[in-house]
């Protein structure tokens, strides 16, 4: 069964813009039980690409009690998410090729929109040594011991090294365990009027700092999980801001035109569909200057 959707509010292109979109309802979507296409008026619609969440915790296999791959899938697409990436905070930890089967496999079976898995930095998420990274690589979207800190510098340094020969990002969890000492708030005046024991801002921003230092160091590809304090901020938007090569430059500002081309394009669309209802109920189309201008000669001739 095959729907038109009739004068709908699209985003395309980075812009939103009207048009007719020809969708497939499936086999199991029927109307009076007749095949043929059918309109619908969607002018009161916004239809938008698929959403994709790059953080979530689906918690299979090992806490299927708080999560499956199903229920955790089943969510996402009904708030319009068609792709998540999943963290691997699992029993087996995904941290070597066979400790990843289970998911994958429970991915295959239950999925039931598109889900990537993450796989381990380092084995257990332990921060002492590091995950069979090369065999996941084929399997898993980027690396992460989210949850957890990589808290030995070498450590980071070699992940960051062995991601960006495989073409991986490093996906990170920044937190200095030295620098927590037992807090579960953040140490600002609400902690200390309230009698809470403080988290300190620097134990997130000092194991960033430290990460961008290896990021320039390795060239490999970095996102920074659950960010909290303004020094966080500030460190990743200066790193940003300076981080880009002259040919990513070149491509930013290609980017950019196009953009502007695209939302020009769309402009002039959605004007020329416009129609201004007067006094009477008469649907008049908008006008371009030009006309508006030949009407004021026709007009008001000399």
């Amino acid at each position: 069964m095959t729907a038109i959707l009739k004068n709908a509010q699209m985003f395309r292109h980075g812009v939103f813009s009207r048009g007719d979109v020809s969708a497939d309802m499936g086999p199991r979507v029927s109307r009076g039980g007749s095949d043929s296409p059918f309109s619908v008026d969607a002018s009161s619609f916004v239809i938008l690409p698929g959403f994709v969440d790059v953080h979530v915790h689906l918690r299979e296999p090992g806490f299927s009690y708080k999560e499956t791959i199903r229920t955790g899938s089943l969510a996402a697409a009904h708030g319009g998410y068609t792709a998540v990436c999943a963290m691997p905070n699992l029993n087996p930890v995904p941290d070597s090729l066979e400790h990843l089967q289970p998911e994958l496999e429970a991915i295959r079976h239950d999925a039931v929109v598109r889900v990537l898995p993450y796989g381990a930095i380092t084995r257990g998420e332990q921060g002492e040594a590091l995950a069979e990274l090369e065999a996941m690589a084929p399997y898993v979207v980027a690396f992460s011991d989210d949850g957890k800190g990589v808290q030995n510098r070498n450590m980071m340094r070699w992940a960051m090294q062995e991601a960006k020969r495989l073409g991986k990002l490093i996906v990170a969890h920044c937190e200095d365990n030295s620098l927590l000492r037992g807090g579960y708030i953040h140490d600002g005046a609400y902690a200390r009027a309230h009698g809470h024991r403080g988290i300190c801002s620097e134990s997130e921003w000092r194991p960033i700092q430290r990460d961008l230092e290896l990021v320039r160091e390795t060239g490999c590809g970095y996102h920074v999980c659950h960010i909290s304090t303004k020094e966080s901020v500030a460190l990743i938007r200066k790193a940003k801001a300076e981080g880009l090569t002259e040919e990513e430059i070149l491509e930013r500002d290609r980017l950019r035109r196009e953009y502007i081309a695209a939302f020009r394009e769309n402009l002039v669309a959605e004007l020329e569909n416009t129609y201004i209802v007067d006094a009477k109920g008469n649907k008049h189309k908008l006008k371009s200057k030009a006309e508006k201008q030949a009407d004021k000669i026709l007009r008001y001739p000399n």
